[in-house]
């Protein structure tokens, strides 16, 4: 056999790997929820442990790639000390309500895990181990453009702005809106947004799916090719949640709703896709991204036909723009900066 064909099969098995150990503890602690749902504050605590499945695949597969060009700048020491106190102080404070629904050792243990555990990859971004310093660094290093991180945040409010408007053009429902933006606090729009990064999904989610995923498979792959496939992934990853009725989002049950939900997760990665690509392997960026849709689909404005429309044109302009259909190593330069090790 090749070398060529040993890296080839070792990099599926790598992946394989990957996605068994993300779905398996995500999964099992999901089907957990109805063995303990009339223990609320028990059964939530597993939700949001869940969602770092993709995390902790990511740094136990970590290591089998490196940056191109060398090894990623590490932060400095400083920096990541503030950085982790930082973390564990606001998930404290965003999480100490919850102890008045305490009612077990067992559901405090976990409680203080969900709450250490962002303010633990803040501290591991800062690693002198090279296999998980290249993985999570770029949280703590920022390596950027500055634009990148307004269309993170921006985007997806935006495009949801848009597609309400073409609904209501065309007459149709919008749909409804779960919160008004008006009525809600400065503050209590930060706690919302500092709880989804942190336990809705985008932290533990995005150092796996594109940490981890996402650049092992361009590195093989086109960036749209590689995008459709994370996407199925990630829209298959929660299943659970879709059975629970918890992520139909409007589109319905059973298996012509998920698959909806899953197509919706391929439009949406290509999306992420180009984020990652264009603001340099930014981990950052790519949670943030996450955060602004979850908080603006779940929260703010509703998801409708017009929101579909209005992504699938974002999505068509990024992959013609950048040829994102151009297999490696003749795609742009602006794609994934990992190469495989």
């Amino acid at each position: 056999m090749s070398a060529y064909g040993t890296i080839e099969r070792g990099a599926a098995a790598r992946t394989v790997a990957f996605a068994t150990i993300a779905f398996g503890i995500s999964w099992s602690l999901w089907f957990l929820h109805p063995v303990v749902a009339h223990d609320q504050s028990l059964a939530l605590t597993l939700d949001q442990l869940a969602t770092f499945g993709p995390a902790v695949a990511a740094l136990l597969v970590a290591g089998h790639r490196v940056a191109a060009g060398g090894t990623d700048a590490q932060p400095p020491r400083l920096r990541v000390i503030v950085a982790a106190l930082a973390t564990l102080t606001v998930t404290v404070l965003l999480l100490s309500p919850r102890w008045a629904d305490v009612s077990s050792p067992m559901s405090a243990a976990l409680l203080v895990l969900l709450i250490t555990t962002p303010a633990a990859l803040v501290w591991i971004s800062g690693s002198r181990n090279p296999r998980f310093a290249k993985l999570l660094s770029s949280i703590l290093s920022p390596r950027s453009p500055w634009w990148t991180y307004l269309v993170a945040v921006l985007l997806f409010p935006v495009a949801s702005a848009l597609g309400s408007g073409l609904v209501t053009l065309l007459g149709a429902d919008v749909g409804s809106q779960p919160l008004v933006l008006a009525e809600g606090s400065w503050t209590g729009i930060l706690i919302v947004f500092g709880v989804t990064l942190l336990f809705g999904g985008p932290l533990g989610e995005e150092i796996g799916w594109r940490g981890w995923l996402l650049p092992t498979l361009q590195a093989r792959l086109s960036p749209f090719l590689a995008s459709l496939i994370v996407g199925a992934v990630w829209g298959l990853w929660h299943l659970p949640l879709h059975l629970r009725g918890v992520y139909d989002a409007g589109m319905g049950t059973g298996p012509a709703g998920f698959a909806l939900r899953v197509a919706s997760s391929c439009l949406l990665a290509v999306i992420f896709t180009w984020l990652y690509n264009r603001s340099r392997g930014g981990l950052l960026v790519v949670i943030l991204l996450h955060t602004s849709v979850n908080n603006t689909s779940g929260y703010w404005l509703p998801v409708n036909i017009g929101l579909t429309a209005v992504l699938l044109v974002i999505a068509t302009l990024m992959v013609v723009t950048d040829r994102m259909y151009v297999r490696p190593p003749q795609a742009s330069q602006r794609r994934s900066t990992w190469i495989p090790a």
